[in-house]
């Protein structure tokens, strides 16, 4: 058998390093990444700092299980964890790039200082050193220059921790006339999203303790986006995907519709990106966010799943078959759980339609409900709304009318249909602006008074009438205000 000719061919450092620079971090997404680390590292406290000063740097420091001298010189090379390495649960890396990738990406100077077993050590990537010598050489500073950084102190009195400090944020602050503002406008995104992409960090949840997290002193802000303290939730039934390389847990909800929601729920619900915008799969791999509010084109964003989250939890061991990228802001499921995701959207689809036009009732209660407009479909594809002559307010009237005069009330109904301003009722759903909610107690209450009288149905079958039916949490105080009725 003939031998293979092979030739090595060694990278130039400085061409490869300043092309890994350009990988598209986001800010955001880059220190994300470093609190990854801190994560997989046990950290129970994560706190960052940014200044743009004096000297400008962003400092990441956690009190996990640091590195040891050797430890950290292995960590501050690239590539240094294979992709294709089994990894225990809890582990967010994956290709051994995050911290110099990320980090590099905002600056030329990025020193890591760890605690360990009563030693702290630091190593720095300087890209100025690099293209001076051309060489993959990492610099080992003096003490007594990484004891100048910012929370050095705290880490020294830590048992063990790790800081990374950012320094000459050349990518960070280019182009920057006021080099305050410019930084400040950078970092504004970086509370909200560290707030959702790690939000089910910031709660116990199971085994896992809770993690504090802060930015220049501030707490991370509650963020979720299934609203599970919302008693109006519905959490439909899930779905565990097996597959060779582990499981995928299928977790689905209907949120509550607008007129249930305060504003604080509907910033920890959709935020900046509104309800509709929000709506899909939240992929979650160890519990971190790695994607959000997207239905991987198995169907388009629409107004009928605009209630519908589904949480979906991969372990790390998905990464390849998801194609997960190296900033872990991208992800993309296989075929084999594609196709099952797909089936389970219909479903989703009709408890959200449900929530959309009877805001308020729950998946468990299921009342006769006698709607005051119809919904038509007189051929596929087309649709109207008509007023219900069968409502019980409308048939009362008409009994009381003779022909000629339920003649020209049918007239008037007809035009009240196809006067609907569709167009506009269609903007402001989309707007996720809250509507005027019309549970006011007092007037439904009048409202059920008045129908018990002209229908003289029973109080049960009055509050299935539309649009009591809607507010179903108010119907045993209804039933109290019509006790003597």
């Amino acid at each position: 058998m003939n031998q293979v000719q092979t030739l090595e061919v060694i990278p130039d450092p400085v061409s490869l390093i300043e092309s890994m620079r350009a990988v598209g971090y986001s800010v955001e997404a880059a220190v994300a990444d470093i609190v990854d680390n801190s994560l997989s590292a046990g950290a129970a406290e994560v706190r960052i700092q940014y200044d743009a000063t004096a000297s400008p740097f962003v400092a990441i420091l956690d009190d996990g299980a640091g590195m040891a001298p050797d430890e950290l010189t292995g960590a501050m090379r690239h590539g240094s964890s294979n992709p294709a390495d089994r990894r225990g649960a809890n582990d967010l890396g994956r290709f051994g790039l995050g911290l110099k990738t990320a980090s590099l990406s905002q600056c030329r100077k990025l020193t890591v200082i760890s605690s360990k077993g009563g030693t702290i050590s630091a190593r720095r990537w300087d890209l100025d050193v690099v293209r001076q010598t051309g060489r993959w050489l990492v610099v080992v500073p003096e003490k007594s220059e990484f004891e100048t950084l910012p929370m050095f102190g705290r880490l020294r009195e830590q048992k063990s921790g790790t800081l990374v400090v950012w320094q000459e944020l050349d990518r960070l602050t280019a182009g920057a006339g006021n080099l305050q503002q410019e930084m400040t406008a950078k970092m504004e995104p970086l509370l909200e999203h560290l707030a959702l992409v790690f939000h089910r960090f910031m709660q116990r949840e199971a085994q896992h303790p809770k993690i504090f997290m802060a930015v220049n002193g501030m707490p991370l802000p509650h963020r979720d986006p299934f609203l599970a303290s919302s008693q109006f939730r519905q959490e439909l039934e899930g779905q565990t995907i097996r597959h060779e390389r582990g499981t995928v847990e299928v977790s689905p909800y209907i949120l509550p519709p607008i007129s249930r929601l305060s504003e604080e729920e509907i910033v920890a619900a959709g935020g900046r990106d509104g309800l509709r915008g929000t709506q899909g799969f939240y992929v979650y791999r160890g519990r971190r966010l790695v994607i959000w509010g997207t239905w991987f084109r198995l169907v388009p964003k629409h107004e009928v799943y605009k209630l519908t989250r589904v949480k979906v939890d991969i372990p790390n061991s998905f990464d390849e078959l998801w194609a997960l990228d190296i900033k872990k802001s991208a992800a993309y499921p296989p075929d084999a759980i594609r196709s099952r995701l797909k089936l389970l959207i219909p479903h989703f689809a009709d408890k959200s339609r449900k929530a959309v036009v009877y805001p308020g009732r729950r998946a468990a209660s299921n009342p006769a409900v006698v709607p005051l407009w119809d919904r038509i479909e007189p051929r596929h594809g087309s649709f109207s709304y008509q007023v219900n002559t069968d409502h019980p307010l409308i048939s009362r009237l008409s009994e009381s009318l003779d022909a000629d005069q339920q003649h020209h009330m049918q007239i008037i109904l007809e035009y009240l249909g196809t006067s609907l301003p569709y167009d506009q009722i269609y903007a402001d759903m989309c707007g996720d602006q809250p509507r005027e909610a019309g549970d006011n107690l007092d007037q439904l209450a009048d409202m059920a008074r008045s129908l018990l009288e002209l229908t003289g149905l029973s109080i049960a079958r009055v509050l299935g009438i539309d649009p009591l039916a809607r507010f179903p949490a108010l119907h045993d105080a209804i039933k109290e205000r019509l006790a003597d009725v």
